[in-house]
């Protein structure tokens, strides 16, 4: 009796290339056919691995990306800049997806994407139910090249809330907390995960960042301000927002990797669709008012230490940060 032939794995960059009906897209470059780019063979790879765990998975990514508009410069910067934004934030759901599926999950664990809240009607990036509790994923990454060019131009930078920003004039010239973004964030996850089932629950909110990692840690962890303490700045009418159904964060300091790859610009050898690795810096866990270490498989598969583990300056919340240009000091 002989084996049934092995269904042909999909070429996704030709799906690409047919869904964009041949128009210049953010990634037609690395889909051409008969020279495919290194990153367009990585995010092939990428999307197979879904679609090996999660069938349709793959397909479904590849209609994401393919409805992701490409708008020249020179027609509309900003809609440019929105678009390359939304395609990043793209790539960071299918790095993240494609972690999850490929851990080591109990027997009997199944997977969805965006399955419906039956409460809320908002839908998380992916949910994996196990049999003995249901985890909820939602993966968010921050506008980011008006950001980084800001901080750039700017002297100082104040990553919270706090006195500091009270002194007459300093706020004109400051690089600003990104609170407001991550508190939007937590908005959205905790919706997304509140009363989604009756089974013991965990929600993590994934975030991209760049390796101004205390931007985010500051944002969420300072014991003065951030939103995931007791002194929280955010508050309404019934005291402090808890944001209860997330449980905590991951910071992923993957941002430049995924901002990058699709220039040809890597800055590391491997596979962007990856975490870890020579040379890449740990991922930061920080957790919700009341909730303690992260569990061990997502620790891991995310390499993922507590913040207070981290002693690094790049990842320590800070009231004040002066940045010195040495160059321009010296002339």
């Amino acid at each position: 009796m002989t084996e049934p032939d092995e269904p042909e794995p999909t070429d996704f960059a030709a799906r690409y290339q047919v869904l964009t009906n041949g128009a210049r897209q953010w990634l037609s470059y690395h889909f051409v056919e008969g020279r495919i780019t290194r990153f367009g063979r990585q995010l092939q790879g990428a999307l197979a691995a879904c679609d090996a765990k999660l069938p349709g998975a793959g397909e479904r990514f590849v209609h994401e990306l393919a409805d992701v508009r490409y708008v020249p410069t020179r027609d509309d910067p900003d809609k440019w800049r929105k678009g390359y934004e939304q395609l990043v934030q793209k790539l960071a759901e299918i790095l993240v997806t494609r972690i999850i599926l490929d851990a080591a999950w109990p027997a009997g664990t199944t997977f969805q994407i965006e399955p419906a809240n039956p409460v809320t009607g908002s839908r998380p990036d992916l949910v994996v139910d196990t049999p003995n509790r249901q985890w909820l994923f939602e993966v968010k990454c921050p506008s980011f090249i008006d950001h980084q060019e800001r901080r750039a131009e700017r002297g100082h930078q104040m990553p919270v809330r706090g006195p500091i920003g009270a002194v007459p004039g300093i706020r004109a010239e400051a690089t600003l907390p990104r609170d407001n973004t991550l508190k939007d964030f937590l908005a959205s996850a905790d919706t997304k995960f509140r009363d989604f089932s009756a089974k013991p629950r965990t929600g993590i909110l994934f975030v991209l960042w760049d390796s101004y990692i205390f931007e985010a840690t500051s944002a969420l962890r300072h014991e003065d301000a951030g939103l995931l303490t007791a002194n929280s700045w955010l508050h309404n009418a019934n005291g402090r927002v808890p944001f209860d159904a997330v449980d905590g964060v991951v910071v992923l300091n993957h941002l430049d990797i995924l901002k990058l790859a699709p220039q040809e610009q890597p800055i590391r050898r491997d596979d962007p669709f990856t975490i870890g690795g020579e040379g890449q810096p740990p991922n930061v866990w920080c957790p919700n008012l009341g909730r303690g270490d992260l569990d061990p498989l997502v620790a891991g598969i995310f390499d993922a230490a507590p913040v207070g583990d981290l002693v690094a300056a790049d990842y320590m919340p800070k009231d004040y940060v002066m940045w010195l240009d040495l160059d321009r000091d010296r002339g």
